[in-house]
């Protein structure tokens, strides 16, 4: 369901739920958002963290992506922060277009698909990696595929235009 109304603005973040949770927005320049919240008990979402459905609680309740989260958890629940939101706050996450991802340890590089990343919670980290971290077994992590396409090479822990794809 897109909404064609939101209450504020997609950076805005708050402790007060304004909008409904998992409301999907498409903006001017064909991105989507989802709204979420931030479901850490202290960490906050920072530009290019994935995220992605916190276990056992309400929908749309997220955390930063797991090492071992399936991708269906943050392609059905969660996104990537283009902005900060504070722990325990609501606000919107991209899941749809072009946007900014933050590589882990690992690298991203263009014209590969992006994974969370094996060793660092929140990250992405190119396909070759994911292949290779998963060895000859396909990981609950990597089972739904990518989460995203890169556009651009990134260095370890660089940001990286990627087409997001989390719906």
């Amino acid at each position: 369901m897109f909404t064609g109304h939101i209450v504020g603005e997609v950076t805005d973040t708050g402790t007060t739920q304004t909008n409904p949770l998992g409301a999907l927005y498409k903006d001017s320049a064909g991105r989507v958002w989802r709204y979420v919240k931030n479901g850490e008990a202290s960490a906050a979402f920072a530009q290019g963290k994935i995220v992605g459905a916190k276990a056992a609680t309400a929908d749309f309740h997220c955390i930063l992506a797991t090492t071992s989260m399936p991708a269906d958890r943050i392609k059905g629940s969660g996104g990537v922060a283009q902005h900060a939101i504070a722990a325990g706050s609501y606000g919107w996450v991209q899941c749809w277009g072009l946007g900014e991802i933050l590589a882990g340890t690992e690298t991203i590089d263009v014209n590969e698909g992006v994974y969370v990343s094996a060793t660092d919670a929140g990250t992405g980290m190119e396909e070759g990696t994911a292949v290779t971290a998963a060895g000859s077994t396909i990981t609950a992590a990597h089972l739904a595929g990518p989460i995203a396409h890169a556009t651009e090479n990134a260095a370890a822990t660089a940001l990286a235009t990627c087409f997001i794809q989390c719906l």
